[in-house]
C-alpha cells in the first residue's frame, strides 16, 4: 500500500492512501482529511500532493479538491456534487461528471 510522508514542523508522519478520505487546497497549503478523523495541514500544493498519491485511488474532482473514490457515497450528477461517507459534500466540474460516468461505469456492487 502506498504512503504520503507528511512533514511537520514536530515531524515526520507516513500515512496510508486508504486511509485519506480526501485533501482540500488553499493557496499553497493542503488540508488532509483522514478516516479517523483527523485533519493535517502541509505546506504543499494540491499538484504535488496529487503526484504522490496512487493516481488509481484519486480523482482530482476541481482546482481545490482531490478525493478517494474509496469514499463516495453519491454521485448527485444533477446538482454536481460528491458526497463522501463521510457526509462533505464535493462540488465537481462537467469535464469530472463525464470522467466520474467512465470510471464507475463498469462498477459492480
Amino acid at each position: 500500500m502506498k504512503k504520503l510522508m507528511i512533514s511537520s514542523q514536530e515531524s515526520l508522519r507516513l500515512v496510508s492512501c486508504s486511509d485519506i478520505i480526501f485533501c482540500k487546497s488553499d493557496n499553497c497549503y493542503t488540508s488532509i482529511f483522514l478516516d479517523n478523523g483527523e485533519e493535517l495541514v502541509v505546506c504543499k500544493s494540491l499538484k504535488k500532493i496529487s503526484q504522490e498519491l496512487d493516481s488509481l485511488l484519486f480523482i482530482r474532482v476541481n482546482q481545490s479538491y482531490l478525493i478517494n473514490k474509496d469514499f463516495i457515497k453519491i454521485i448527485d450528477k444533477r446538482n454536481k456534487f460528491i458526497e463522501l461517507v463521510s457526509s462533505q459534500r464535493i462540488p465537481f466540474t462537467k469535464t469530472i461528471a463525464e470522467l466520474l460516468s467512465l470510471i464507475f461505469a463498469n462498477f459492480e456492487i
